[in-house]
Protein backbone atom coordinates (compact mmCIF):
# COMPACT_ATOMS: atom_id res chain seq x y z
CA UNK A 1 0.00 0.00 0.00
CA UNK A 2 1.52 3.26 -0.74
CA UNK A 3 1.75 5.99 1.53
CA UNK A 4 -0.21 8.19 -0.37
CA UNK A 5 -2.98 6.00 -0.58
CA UNK A 6 -3.20 4.68 3.03
CA UNK A 7 -2.92 8.31 4.13
CA UNK A 8 -5.98 9.16 2.31
CA UNK A 9 -7.91 6.23 2.77
CA UNK A 10 -7.13 7.09 6.89
CA UNK A 11 -8.26 10.61 6.44
CA UNK A 12 -11.77 9.85 4.59
CA UNK A 13 -12.70 7.21 6.84
CA UNK A 14 -12.14 9.73 9.76
CA UNK A 15 -14.33 12.55 7.61
CA UNK A 16 -16.65 10.44 6.48
CA UNK A 17 -16.73 7.35 9.36
CA UNK A 18 -16.98 4.28 7.05
CA UNK A 19 -14.51 2.86 4.81
CA UNK A 20 -15.29 3.49 0.61
CA UNK A 21 -15.48 1.00 -1.94
CA UNK A 22 -12.48 0.62 -4.48
CA UNK A 23 -12.15 -0.15 -8.48
CA UNK A 24 -12.73 -4.49 -8.38
CA UNK A 25 -8.57 -4.28 -10.16
CA UNK A 26 -6.58 -6.23 -8.00
CA UNK A 27 -3.35 -3.70 -9.51
CA UNK A 28 -5.58 -0.36 -9.57
CA UNK A 29 -4.27 3.10 -9.47
CA UNK A 30 -3.28 3.58 -5.94
CA UNK A 31 -2.42 7.29 -6.64
CA UNK A 32 -5.68 8.15 -8.81
CA UNK A 33 -7.72 6.43 -6.36
CA UNK A 34 -5.65 8.64 -3.30
CA UNK A 35 -6.51 11.64 -4.91
CA UNK A 36 -10.39 11.08 -5.54
CA UNK A 37 -10.22 10.25 -1.79
CA UNK A 38 -9.02 13.32 -0.99
CA UNK A 39 -11.23 15.40 -3.45
CA UNK A 40 -14.09 13.56 -1.04
CA UNK A 41 -12.85 15.05 2.13
CA UNK A 42 -12.14 18.36 0.61
CA UNK A 43 -15.14 18.93 -0.91
CA UNK A 44 -17.47 16.83 1.63
CA UNK A 45 -18.96 14.91 -0.78
CA UNK A 46 -18.68 11.04 -1.41
CA UNK A 47 -17.91 10.36 -5.13
CA UNK A 48 -17.15 6.73 -4.30
CA UNK A 49 -20.83 6.38 -3.80
CA UNK A 50 -21.28 7.02 -7.38
CA UNK A 51 -18.16 5.62 -8.79
CA UNK A 52 -18.20 1.96 -6.72
CA UNK A 53 -21.37 1.65 -5.17
CA UNK A 54 -19.88 2.19 -1.65
CA UNK A 55 -23.16 2.01 0.78
CA UNK A 56 -22.91 4.33 3.79
CA UNK A 57 -24.16 2.85 7.17
CA UNK A 58 -27.63 4.35 8.10
CA UNK A 59 -27.27 3.55 12.09
CA UNK A 60 -24.28 5.53 13.60
CA UNK A 61 -23.96 5.19 17.55
CA UNK A 62 -24.09 2.45 20.20
CA UNK A 63 -26.83 -0.22 20.69
CA UNK A 64 -30.41 0.51 22.00
CA UNK A 65 -30.77 -0.77 25.09
CA UNK A 66 -34.20 -1.61 26.57
CA UNK A 67 -35.29 -2.56 29.66
CA UNK A 68 -38.91 -3.96 30.55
Amino acid sequence: MKKEFEKALYNFIHHFKYTPNHPNDIDFDQIAFANLLNKCVKEDKDYTIELYGTVPPTHFGGWDIIID
